[in-house]
């Protein structure tokens, strides 16, 4: 009965995570696709853009080589999304989105604005991007897009 309703407030189980509530399980993932991609992964970026899905993970992905190096001609970044895996457990109705580039795609997003620039730049300005690793390469990238 010495419970006041901030303490029992405190200690309810949140039942939908939001930004940056996944951030552990989000690097793990990071570590993996560093060991995939060989050397090859310049950036990963956990974040949440702005007029998508609060309670979704999203995670923006610089690649060499990916899609071939090749640049899309409709101006859209590769993103695709999925539920929850073993590796990846995540509740019902949350969904793992990522947004994946190489670097001449986002070199040529960047000085074209295409639109999913400007979600991640707004992204960044509003303190809703955590980089999870960056090379060289990536640190440069991802400040091309402030």
């Amino acid at each position: 009965m010495g419970q006041g309703l901030s303490t029992k407030v405190d200690t309810m189980p949140t039942t939908v995570a939001t930004y940056p509530d996944y951030k552990e399980s989000v690097e793990q993932l990071v570590e993996q696709h560093r060991k995939l991609r060989d050397g090859n992964l310049h950036l990963a970026v956990y974040l949440a853009p702005p007029h998508r899905a609060k309670h979704d993970v999203y995670l923006f992905e610089i690649i060499d080589d990916f899609g071939g190096g090749r640049i899309d001609p409709d101006k859209k970044l590769f993103s695709f999304s999925y539920g929850s895996t073993p590796g990846f457990p995540l509740p019902p109705g949350v969904s793992l989105w990522m947004i994946v580039t190489n670097p001449a795609e986002l070199e040529t997003a960047i000085r074209e604005n295409w639109k999913q620039i400007g979600e991640l730049k707004k992204a960044q300005g509003d303190g809703n991007a955590l980089v999870v690793y960056a090379d060289a390469k990536g640190k440069r990238l991802w400040n091309k897009i402030k």
